[in-house]
């Protein structure tokens, strides 16, 4: 956000235009530029609220996590969450396909598998994450093993 102007789906020239048009002191919201993120129809459909916000916040997570990993190169976006689980112990199981590149110009997508679960201070922890990319090689890369 940049002042009350949403700029998430902006390129980054528009951005570039706002920020110069804007006033001289301004309020910047910075996210992790994920926006809205598609899900399976299916899904959508069965998911409360509650649970729709959970998911959503443990993809975020993930998301975080393995950007900061690095070792899959830069997860460009999130393309469709196309799975999601809750058991009673607070665990929140995802599934969504990633965007990555490792050179930034060619893309490859993995299939993320994530387990978080939520904090007493509300944050989301990670306690299990793996990608599996494909290529050819149907190789599963753990980035966080649970209980580990």
């Amino acid at each position: 956000m940049v002042d009350d102007t949403d700029v998430s789906n902006y390129d980054f020239d528009s951005i570039m235009n706002t920020l110069v048009e804007a006033p001289t002191k301004l309020l910047l919201t910075l996210s992790d530029g994920l926006g809205k993120m598609d899900i399976a129809k299916n899904l959508e459909k069965r998911l409360s609220q509650e649970e729709a916000l959970l998911a959503d916040s443990v993809v975020r997570a993930a998301v975080k996590e393995i950007r900061m990993d690095q070792r899959l190169g830069d997860l460009l976006h999130v393309e469709i969450i196309i799975g999601a689980g809750f058991r009673n112990d607070g665990k929140c199981l995802i599934r969504f396909f990633g965007i990555f590149s490792t050179d930034g110009v060619t893309t490859y997508s993995c299939n993320v598998s994530a387990t978080g679960i939520r904090q007493l201070d509300g944050s989301i922890k990670i306690i299990s994450l793996a990608c599996a990319k494909d290529e050819g090689l149907g190789q599963t890369i753990d980035l966080i093993i649970e209980g580990t």
